[in-house]
């Protein structure tokens, strides 16, 4: 990566101190491109709780299993926000079928 990662951290904090969190969420993402284990899974936490902060519950949910994937022991916030959101579904849009 040719951007220093402390830097770009540093600029995601600068911008979430003024509530532009969208601009914040697009260095995590920017951040994570390419990198399979999420630095562990702290990327993947950030990107949830950006997503979360914007309102896209889905994307958050999904953000934080990532995380948790990627480093179960460590991110025990990213489990208990799973758990939270457990509830989003999409029965809405297709009926569950009660298969697992």
């Amino acid at each position: 990566m040719k951007y220093n990662f402390n830097v770009l951290e540093e600029k995601a904090k600068a911008l979430t101190s003024v509530g532009r969190y969208k601009d914040a969420l697009r260095i995590y993402l920017f951040m994570a491109d390419g990198d399979a284990s999420l630095d562990g899974g702290y990327l993947g936490m950030k990107i949830a709780e950006y997503y979360e902060k914007l309102g896209d519950l889905y994307e958050a949910k999904y953000w934080y299993g990532r995380a948790v994937e990627e480093n179960p022991d460590a991110r025990a916030s990213c489990t208990d926000a799973r758990k939270r959101l457990d509830d989003l579904n999409i029965d809405d849009l297709v009926p569950p079928t009660g298969d697992k």
